[in-house]
């Protein structure tokens, strides 16, 4: 089998595409204090308002709360209410003492109603007291890139303990956690009903206006407030295949906040496919300047989340490693927006065996449909 050259240098994969000169994006503002607009799939950020100053966040932190719950706990283990559950301040499920719930009833609870018994009573149950379920909390939101991030309590409650994050950080908690899909289903409904242990039967609503039908596209979220953070909100909605997140914190008017961003992100953005997974596709002038001899492939897609308006460019670089490896990686796949780097894809060496392998359907479906895998507009 032929082998690649791999020599110390960096190579052009494709021409970049310019789609028009740059445009400076749309004069925006927000009542909220801060505020962050993200895409869902590559998170990358549309709009942000002071993204990293921390603030009290109130009972979005039930966000971070529900994930581990789902993440680390049974879900139809009966969990009990305690004194501690029952003398929990502000929001409330109003359950009973010495009754049992499941634990995902009290997830349902805990983001329909912002009950703060059943954030005291599921960090009692998963962590064994609130002290150790925030150490959980901090761990786990590091973990998933929260970088600005301090939590004391499961709830948002702010008057004996805090807890502080940034618009930034609590749209990466709930872009991680909307890839969960039973988050994604218990912060989207409008009503779930439980039955306790001796039960008793609860219904409760959603307290997100956006997601009870005031806004269409509005698919979950969670809201918040305390004297202290004010009205937090955090919102996901899809439209025309674009998934977005919305934060903001200490807001005059979070409801329209929320939805303007929206309408700002689904009218001027959209997501493409920039690299499709599969086999490089080099031209012959590429494979003779750069003495690229072999088959390389990369073994994942990448998508982009773009300016509809053309005004942004997109290029790629291969670079190639300087030792050979037969069956390892031989280099990585550079995706740029705007002259920054956006993603490295990993980029391997098409072996003999698997080029055989391949049945004679896959082979005769590969001949007549090829595999575009460098974006073109």
């Amino acid at each position: 089998m032929k082998k690649i050259k791999l020599q110390k240098f960096i190579v052009m994969v494709c021409l970049i595409t310019t789609l028009g000169v740059p445009r400076p994006v749309a004069a925006m503002g927000i009542s909220s204090q801060c505020g962050i607009l993200m895409d869902q799939m590559t998170g990358r950020v549309l709009f942000e308002k002071c993204a990293d100053e921390q603030m009290y966040i109130a009972s979005i932190t039930k966000i971070l709360t529900a994930l581990i719950a789902i993440e680390d706990g049974n879900l139809e283990e009966w969990v009990e209410v305690t004194d501690e559950v029952i003398d929990q301040v502000g929001s409330s499920l109003y359950l009973t003492l010495g009754d049992e719930m499941k634990l995902i009833d009290l997830i349902y609870g805990l983001i329909l109603r912002s009950g703060n018994d059943a954030a005291f009573a599921i960090a009692q149950f998963i962590g064994g007291d609130e002290e150790t379920f925030a150490l959980m909390m901090n761990e786990r939101g590091r973990e998933i890139g929260m970088e600005n991030s301090l939590f004391q309590n499961p709830s948002g409650l702010d008057e004996t303990t805090y807890n502080l994050s940034t618009a930034r950080d609590m749209a990466i908690v709930m872009r991680y956690a909307m890839d969960n899909p039973i988050f994604r289903e218990i912060a989207g409904t409008q009503s779930h009903r439980a039955t306790s242990r001796d039960g008793k039967t609860y219904t409760w609503t959603n307290k997100h206006k956006l997601i009870t039908g005031y806004y269409e596209p509005a698919i979950a979220g969670k809201t918040g407030f305390t004297k202290l953070a004010r009205r937090t909100l955090v919102t996901s909605a899809t439209k025309d295949g674009l998934e977005l997140i919305a934060v903001t914190l200490k807001a005059g008017d979070d409801w329209h906040d929320h939805m303007s961003l929206f309408e700002y992100g689904f009218t001027q953005y959209e997501t493409k496919q920039i690299i499709e997974a599969g086999e490089l596709r080099f031209s012959s002038e590429q494979l003779r300047d750069y003495e690229i001899e072999d088959r390389l492939y990369v073994n994942r897609s990448v998508y982009l989340t773009v300016k509809e308006d053309g005004s942004e460019t997109i290029r790629t670089n291969l670079i190639l490693h300087e030792d050979e490896a037969d069956d390892e990686e031989v280099g990585v796949l550079q995706i740029f927006l705007n002259d920054e780097v956006q993603e490295e894809v990993p980029v391997y060496r098409i072996s003999t065996f698997e080029v055989q392998s391949k049945s004679w359907v896959q082979r005769l479906f590969s001949w007549f449909t090829g595999m575009v895998s460098i974006y073109d507009s």
